[in-house]
């Protein structure tokens, strides 16, 4: 029962981001991360690559909403463990401003998660419990490190789509830091191509994908 609670508490830690041993961003280099500028693109432009990433990611299990100058968009996840398991949401907000001759894009994503475990019963049964929840903003760089390069090949400003063995190295590398497990890892999300990408690079393992800090 001890290594299914470690195990539990683990994997809740990894994918709600609390296992970093970095240093909390600034504002400036929060901004730097989570801000980017797209000339000649619209809002709509910048909502629909977005829209389409996500559902690229996890399509199924994505639900989306959207106003005048935001989308956002929620993902209930969950992982068995034998006796216990983790679940939790993850929630991304896209948020645009029209420029002049350009679109201001802010993305943010949220992570809650708790456990639920097998609990020992005062007549010697087994009953069910759960662990308190963990949330709030993904800490780090990774996870955005991915986001915008998927979003620059989305909006036409790259010819480059950024794989999760990719994103995994520069996590190894130390070029990002922190958790990028919502957009990949090995055991809920699904991390389909593009469609003229399909065939062209091959498809990622789920042993290469769970990376975490």
């Amino acid at each position: 029962m001890k290594r299914l609670l470690v195990a539990a508490i683990s994997a809740s830690a990894l994918l709600a981001g609390c296992a970093t041993k970095q240093p909390q961003l600034t504002r400036a280099e929060y901004l730097e991360v989570t801000q980017r500028t797209y000339e000649g693109k619209s809002a709509d432009d910048v909502f629909n690559a977005a829209e389409k990433l996500l559902r690229l990611a996890d399509g199924d299990d994505f639900r989306f909403f959207h106003d005048d100058n935001s989308m956002s968009a929620t993902r209930s996840w969950s992982i068995y463990l034998v006796l216990a398991a983790t679940m939790g949401t993850d929630t991304w907000t896209v948020r645009a401003k029209e420029l002049e001759s350009s679109v201001r894009v802010s993305a943010a994503l949220n992570t809650s998660a708790g456990s639920v475990l097998p609990m020992p019963t005062t007549g010697g049964d087994m009953s069910a419990g759960s662990t308190p929840g963990m949330g709030g903003n993904v800490p780090g760089t990774a996870i955005y490190d991915v986001f915008w390069a998927r979003m620059d090949y989305l909006l036409g400003k790259s010819d480059k789509w950024m794989t999760c063995e990719e994103s995994n190295r520069r996590v190894s590398m130390g070029a990002v830091w922190g958790p990028n497990e919502a957009l990949c890892n090995g055991f809920n999300i699904k991390d389909d191509l593009p469609s003229e990408l399909v065939g062209k690079i091959e498809k990622r393992k789920p042993s290469e994908t769970f990376v975490g800090r």
